[in-house]
């Protein structure tokens, strides 16, 4: 019999092995790798997106604090998945019911902001795109106003997570072990209620709304920016250039949300019940597979939004080429291509040997006189759509 149990055991955990193995490799690498270069990439964007040349443009502006928000996702869902999944680190139940609760708000906060900065930026290249005023006014606080307005609304609507989220769990030791989530067998009504309408409050708020409106926005951002731009008619070729540089950029965003965050957030909030997917081996197996794409997909996403500005829009490139090389080119490379750009005609021998020798002959004829200064004029001229040119 004890023969038969552990040939039994050992087949067990021969069939498990591979699950638990690509479990560690998801949540212990790749979790670890979004966190990181995620993070620094999203700084990079931020960063980017607020230099001078971009920041005159609101949607910039929207885009720069969503990608700070998305720094928040991987720190507090990304980092707690990955704690609690790939190494059994159940960070928010390591201290007490405040801790558990706070965490718990904070996260979901910063989730539904950046889920609702999307529909914010999408409103406002809306309203651009149907008038003629492009870049922001002088001392207008439309952007910081708009944000928070929209935090105070998103907080209101996750005091639940502060105020009830929580329970004392039995374990078979004597210890009581605490699970930062609703109840849904609690004798607690609150609990319960909680529990079941949390999950479809998440679905609703953060993702079906913000997706419809995006869509619907972006639907006539389109019509306006591209295929009937008659608004910007007066607008020059090259800050039309722009503008549809950044609303395409904007469009890659989103087009990176609907097709990553909203069809993984869905499936998860209609088809994932433990209790009922757990029944057999086949059924965990099943949604331990399925929970593990649905969560690549999602944290991807909030790692990604260098990736979709990079590769969409080449304004983005032209200022990361610019941020870089200001602080890692070396000095001295600066200094010459300055000074070959922006260098006087004095330096250059053969301009110095025309003017010498416009000055000593002096008897030569009038229109030989001017000959110099006019190849003068003609290669300053040259010289500056060349700086122009490299400045661009």
């Amino acid at each position: 019999m004890n023969d038969f149990s552990s040939l039994a055991n050992d087949s067990s955990t021969q069939e498990w092995e591979p699950l638990l193995l690509i479990n560690r490799i998801i949540y212990r690498g790749y979790f670890l790798f979004l966190i990181i270069a995620g993070t620094c990439g999203n700084l990079l964007t931020a960063v980017t997106l607020l230099r001078a040349r971009l920041r005159k443009y609101t949607a910039c502006q929207y885009m720069a604090v969503c990608a700070l928000l998305n720094i928040g996702v991987l720190l507090t869902n990304t980092l707690n998945m990955m704690l609690t999944n790939g190494f059994d680190i159940h960070l928010r139940s390591q201290l007490d019911f405040t801790w558990c609760r706070a965490n718990t708000f904070v996260a979901q906060w910063i989730r539904g902001m950046a889920s609702w900065i999307l529909v914010l930026v999408a409103f406002d290249r809306f309203r651009q795109s149907k008038t003629i005023q492009r870049t922001q006014k002088k001392n207008d606080y439309t952007v910081l106003i708009s944000i928070c307005i929209t935090g105070f609304i998103l907080l209101i609507l996750n005091l639940h997570y502060l105020l009830f989220t929580g329970y004392k769990v039995d374990l078979l030791e004597p210890t009581e072990f605490l699970a930062c989530v609703f109840n849904k067998h609690s004798n607690d009504t609150i609990q319960k209620f909680f529990a079941s309408t949390s999950t479809w409050q998440e679905l609703v708020t953060y993702i079906i709304l913000p997706c419809i409106l995006t869509l619907i926005f972006n639907i006539f951002i389109i019509k306006n920016s591209f295929l009937s731009p008659i608004n910007n008619e007066h607008l020059k070729s090259r800050s039309k250039s722009r503008t549809r540089r950044v609303t395409t950029m904007l469009l890659a965003s989103h087009i990176g949300f609907l097709a990553l965050v909203a069809p993984a957030q869905t499936f998860i909030a209609l088809s994932f019940d433990p209790l009922l997917n757990m029944q057999s081996n086949e059924g965990t197996k099943s949604f331990m597979i399925k929970g593990n794409i649905y969560q690549c997909l999602i944290n991807t996403y909030y790692a990604a939004s260098f990736v979709f500005c990079f590769a969409s829009s080449s304004i983005f490139r032209r200022e990361i080429d610019k941020l870089l090389n200001r602080h890692y080119r070396p000095k001295h490379s600066l200094i010459s291509g300055v000074s070959e750009a922006y260098s006087p005609h004095e330096n250059r021998p053969f301009l110095q040997k025309k003017r010498i020798s416009g000055v000593n002959y002096s008897s030569s004829s009038p229109q030989d006189e001017h000959k110099p200064q006019r190849r003068t004029h003609k290669r300053s001229t040259e010289s500056t759509i060349d700086t122009d040119a490299f400045i661009q």
